[in-house]
């Protein structure tokens, strides 16, 4: 469906392709901004801390809408952030009520890239992109608590597609002037 209005670019497996196809998802943004046809946009799909991940800006009209799928824990199977999150658990004092420092890290270095994400699309004062957290965690007050507080204060839940399509639809209309 998705492929009828918008072309759809991915992260290439082969890391001497970035450029290429961020030159082919940059033109295609410009082109579709000047015509009128039947195709009104561009599609990136990448990973968090994948190829894409790092020094990449996408400003204005390149990035109108972050969708993150999930969350991006790390790896905590690695041996590396299992002795960390080790040190930090025998190292730290726990309240009764706070996770353990080790835990607290796991989700600290997910939300670092949550934030790190978002921070591509959105680059100036001027600037702007609608933001979509889909997965049921991130209604959760702990998790939210670590988006900035730019974020934070805008943050609508919405439990069903419905709600949340009308609140994109109004928030990007509303951007464009077409309210």
């Amino acid at each position: 469906m998705f492929s009828v209005y918008l072309q759809i670019f991915q992260e290439p497996k082969k890391a001497n392709r970035v450029e290429q196809v961020l030159l082919e998802y940059s033109r295609c943004i410009k082109h579709c901004g000047q015509a009128r046809g039947t195709e009104t946009g561009a599609l990136l799909l990448s990973v968090v801390g994948g190829k894409m991940s790092e020094g990449i800006n996408f400003s204005d009209d390149l990035g109108r809408c972050v969708v993150m799928v999930g969350m991006p824990y790390p790896n905590i199977m690695s041996p590396e952030l299992q002795e960390k999150m080790a040190y930090l658990d025998q190292m730290l004092p726990r309240a009764p009520s706070q996770a353990r420092p080790g835990k607290a890290l796991v989700e600290n270095l997910c939300m670092k890239a949550v934030n790190q994400s978002i921070g591509r699309a959105i680059r100036h004062q001027k600037d702007f992109a609608s933001i979509v957290l889909l997965d049921q965690r991130y209604a959760s007050p702990a998790i939210q608590a670590k988006l900035p507080a730019w974020i934070r204060d805008r943050v609508e839940v919405k439990a069903t597609f419905g709600p949340a399509f009308a609140a994109l639809r109004k928030f990007h209309r509303e951007k464009a002037g077409l309210s």
